[in-house]
């Protein structure tokens, strides 16, 4: 048996003292028949003394002699290495350093490892290029996962698929061959996730039996109080999935699926103890028939996949497509530089941070020896920069790249949108070329994300991460084309006859023609395509749309069911109103909350009287006990938050929750910058802006829920397309 990421060597420790193996075989299998690996090196210490510590007590206590009467023998089946990398090509190390730890790695390598256990550990890659810490490459490995995982995926972003668990599920399939068991702890986000499509179908190839274990605990779920407990306590955000691989020499065909969910609104210590009581025997498992695209659980619905979809930049998509384009959001890979509150903070934090780089550019010209220096405080590097300083590729600071964004939900900030500065732009470009060219649309969860459906309108350029720590994607109204020039011989006004110019742009519908004629055919002439792009974010907004389809909204972008005709236009007036609402939030009516307590602003000064530090609930109250007060500084609390402000989610949180975590002053850690929220106030003519904002957003939450509840039902499609 082999641990390949053995930590401290809780496994093998619990192991030896589960009384699995007979006190006869104890010293024959610790010497030959137990083996384990582990990276970090006082990890690897703390392991080898907590197995043979483990081992010495249990050969004490059969022999019936004192610790002292005992002989001490060392863990010789412990090795200081990558496992990943031990299976490449190329050294082990220097083997005069290393002589008895290699010779270990080599002894391992030709064992005929049977049984796998573990907790892998995960990760995606580096999160800052001033790491300087280059994203670990397994070229056999990976390549393994290319042609297994990723080949059988339907997903365009396979990044997932090599994430340190994904790898190391591939690589101990192939390390205990054609007869084996493999038992892990994981992140189960594999278990449902599109992009892991491929490994599903996989798995239920390659192995003859599978039992999967979902201990749920997903706090990034916007239903996270059903999640129940997080096993790991605080520190575990996802899913947690115990699994067991049962592989058979002989097997053909597709191996049976058991899947068990451990249900809804446990705590972590009703979980803990009913893994504690289970055996693989009694535990009521349900058997999974997979569908043709490698779904588990939640299986989409074949029918769906037949209705217009909202993009499809590769032009692969067979059905009808209601945008003519689309961009995710902006990515900046330096967030503290290029976002903040106030406009005149931003603009210093940028013009000093391409003043470094630029001078950078300029010592990498002088220099042949030239290494960046990577100092947080000074600039983010991205994962362009390094290549770019040493090409002497300059970037200059240009005021039309200062925009107001999107940056949370119901959270404005002045950013810096330029290409040259910025990580990704994707066809943002094309959708808000300058400040002078408006937009407007709306941002919808990205595909495979961990959160809850969820839907926003927006006239501002929308952050990648509008949603935390998931992506997603913009679908315009219009999007903007440059004019050709009277030097190129002809004036093109844009392929719409209406198309409107703009400082050298034509504005161009972004809603297809294709879409309009399909949409005409069901509902009659009159059809307008504002009637279809609000009809179509009313839609998104419907719970029975949601719950009928959640399964497939993770898995792939919305698809647009057909409605009945009343339906349809119902939706689009409730669509129009619900955009409105939500892309104009600023202008929305204040909620009659009472501000209580404190003294009057002549006291303090209107900026000192209304600044926001952090506002919290009262003691000993959360989010999810919809407390009616919130305490926004020492001078003022709100009363009478009304239940709506709570009920209405966006990704993982509600309004309130957004606007509680994101008007704070924070510091970057890395770079030292501070962003404050009340200088939006301040810079605004609006000292009192946060507690505006709290008192308009509730009007919006009250008003959604009341617009939201009066959507026709999705079922009442069935006739129209019959």
């Amino acid at each position: 048996m082999q641990d390949p990421f053995t930590g401290t060597g809780t496994f093998i420790v619990r192991l030896l003292q589960s009384g699995l193996i007979r006190p006869e075989d104890l010293a024959r299998k610790y010497a030959n028949e137990l083996h384990a690996n582990e990276i970090l090196l006082l990890a690897y210490y703390i392991a080898a003394i907590n197995i043979e510590t483990t081992f010495h007590d249990l050969i004490a206590q059969a022999d019936g002699k004192e610790l002292d009467e005992v002989p001490y023998e060392s863990f010789g089946g412990i090795v200081l290495t990558d496992t990943f990398q031990l299976t490449e090509d190329g050294d082990l190390g220097d083997p005069e350093v290393f002589g008895t730890n290699n010779s270990r790695a080599e002894a391992q390598k030709k064992l005929d490892i049977q049984v796998i256990v573990g907790n892998p550990p995960y990760s995606v890659g580096q999160t800052s290029g001033n790491d300087d810490n280059a994203n670990v490459k397994y070229p056999t490995l990976d390549a393994r996962i290319r042609d297994t995982f990723a080949a059988r995926t339907d997903a365009k972003n396979k990044n997932s698929l090599y994430d340190s668990y994904m790898r190391a599920i591939r690589w101990a399939s192939d390390r205990i061959g054609d007869d084996g068991v493999i038992g892990f702890v994981t992140n189960g986000g594999w278990i449902q996730g599109n992009t892991a499509a491929g490994v599903r179908k996989t798995l239920a190839e390659e192995f003859s039996s599978i039992y999967v274990f979902n201990l749920r605990g997903n706090m990034r779920s916007s239903n996270w109080k059903s999640e129940g407990g997080q096993i790991f306590g605080a520190g575990s955000q996802t899913t947690v999935a115990v699994f067991l691989l049962v592989k058979r020499a002989g097997h053909t065909g597709q191996g049976t699926i058991n899947y068990r969910d451990i249900g809804d609104y446990l705590s972590r210590e009703e979980k803990l103890d009913i893994v504690r009581e289970a055996t693989v025997a009694d535990i009521p498992w349900r058997t999974i028939i997979p569908n043709e695209f490698g779904d588990w659980i939640g299986q989409r619905d074949p029918k769906y996949l037949t209705y217009p979809i909202l993009g499809d930049n590769k032009g692969a998509e067979p059905n009808l497509v209601v945008f003519g384009t689309y961009s995710r959001g902006l990515a900046t890979a330096r967030d503290a530089w290029v976002y903040n509150f106030s406009e005149s903070e931003l603009r210093r934090n940028v013009t000093r941070s391409i003043d470094f780089y630029n001078s950078e550019v300029r010592r990498a010209a002088a220099d042949p020896h030239f290494a960046p220096k990577f100092d947080p405080a000074k600039l983010s590097w991205n994962r362009a920069d390094k290549n770019n300083v040493t090409r002497g590729r300059t970037i200059s600071f240009r005021e039309s790249s200062v925009r107001t964004g999107l940056y949370r939900p119901f959270q404005r900030s002045q950013v810096y949108f330029a290409r040259d500065y910025n990580d990704m732009v994707y066809r943002l470009e094309q959708l808000f070329p300058t400040p002078a060219h408006d937009n407007a649309g709306f941002y919808v969860t990205g595909v495979g994300s961990d959160k809850e459906f969820s839907v926003i309108a927006s006239r501002l350029v929308p952050d990648l991460a509008l949603w935390g720590s998931s992506n997603g994607q913009f679908f315009p109204r219009y999007r903007w084309e440059p004019v050709v020039g009277p030097e190129d011989g002809t004036l093109d006004l844009g392929s719409a006859p209406s198309a409107d110019v703009v400082d050298g742009y034509s504005r161009i519908d972004n809603i297809t023609d294709g879409i309009l004629a399909h949409m005409r055919g069901l509902y009659g002439p009159e059809v307008t395509k504002d009637q279809i792009f609000y009809g179509i974010y009313g839609l998104l907004h419907s719970p029975e749309y949601r719950e009928k389809y959640a399964t497939e909204l993770k898995q792939m972008l919305p698809r647009i069911p057909d409605l009945a005709p009343s339906a349809f236009f119902h939706v689009a007036q409730a669509g129009k109103e619900l955009f409105e609402l939500h892309a104009d939030y600023e202008d929305a009516e204040l909620y009659p909350l009472e501000i209580i307590g404190g003294e009057q602003p002549a006291m303090f000064g209107d900026e000192s009287y209304y600044r926001v530090q952090k506002m919290r609930f009262p003691k000993g109250q959360k989010a999810a006990d919809e407390p009616t007060e919130l305490i926004v500084n020492e001078h003022i609390t709100l009363r009478g938050l009304p239940p709506e402000i709570y009920r209405y989610q966006l990704g993982s949180r509600s309004a309130l929750e957004w606007i509680i975590r994101q008007y704070q002053v924070t510091t970057d850690k890395a770079s030292g910058i501070v962003n404050d929220p009340n200088l939006w106030g301040i810079e605004h003519g609006n000292p009192r802006y946060v507690i505006d904002l709290i008192q308009k957003v509730a009007t919006v939450s009250v008003r959604t829920q009341e617009i939201v509840a009066g959507l026709p039902g999705v079922g009442q499609a069935e006739g129209a397309s019959s």
